[in-house]
């Protein structure tokens, strides 16, 4: 932590995934089982890694951020504290890696079908660009 003259936290805010990302992982999380991650779990994290915010941050502020909104969904799902939650979390990260790392950089994959089963699916808000709206200018944008 960097502190200025007067002793207070000088260091920026951390960038934030949007609301409604939050609120697609606090979707998924209801549905599914403590133990293993589920097909629309996986589809939600992909959903995620190609949003227009990946080719605008570093990729370890992004999974920052996603780490930050997995915590707070699971918290809002009602997920219990304990080394349950905590395999399914670290599972979830491990997943989030995989399909960031998966999908082309530069956007070249088609996201439009990604976006299009994201909304298909009953009770999950489809990701929107409006989105990027709700993102911190004191992030490391990508150059």
């Amino acid at each position: 932590m960097v502190t200025n003259m007067s002793g207070a936290n000088s260091q920026p805010p951390r960038w934030r995934l949007p609301p409604s990302h939050q609120e697609l992982l606090r979707s998924a999380l209801e549905g599914g089982a403590l133990g293993s991650v589920t097909s629309e779990q996986r589809v939600v994290i992909r959903g995620i890694c190609s949003a227009p915010e990946r080719r605008r941050f570093e990729p370890e502020d992004f999974l920052i951020a996603f780490k930050l909104a997995l915590v707070d969904a699971a918290n809002d799902a009602g997920i219990p504290l304990g080394p349950d939650r905590n395999d399914l979390l670290a599972k979830l990260v491990s997943v989030y890696i995989e399909e960031f790392y998966r999908l082309p950089a530069l956007g070249d994959a088609p996201q439009k079908d990604v976006h299009q089963g994201l909304g298909a699916r009953p009770g999950l808000p489809a990701f929107t660009n409006s989105d990027v709206a709700h993102t911190s200018p004191d992030a490391r944008p990508l150059a």
